[in-house]
């Protein structure tokens, strides 16, 4: 791996995004989702993907920044 600090700033400045949205979706309750507005109660279903799929996101953030400080610091 030749930049390091570039996967980490790109893993930062993801997560900063996507934690931002699931923040703003769980205190609202709706999402904007690819065909509209996705609410809690009227699509508790899609919400929970929703939800799900950003903390999956938040999640590969978190892999990305461990596996660049692993290769950093290998022989």
């Amino acid at each position: 791996m030749h930049e390091p600090v570039a996967l980490v700033t790109l893993a930062l400045t993801l997560a900063a995004f996507v934690g931002f949205d699931l923040s703003r979706t769980l205190r609202t309750g709706r999402a904007h989702g690819k065909f509209g507005i996705i609410t809690r109660k009227a699509q508790p279903g899609r919400f929970r993907r929703y939800v799900f799929g950003d903390w999956l996101v938040l999640g590969l953030c978190a892999v990305m920044i461990l596996y660049a400080v692993i290769e950093t610091f290998q022989p």
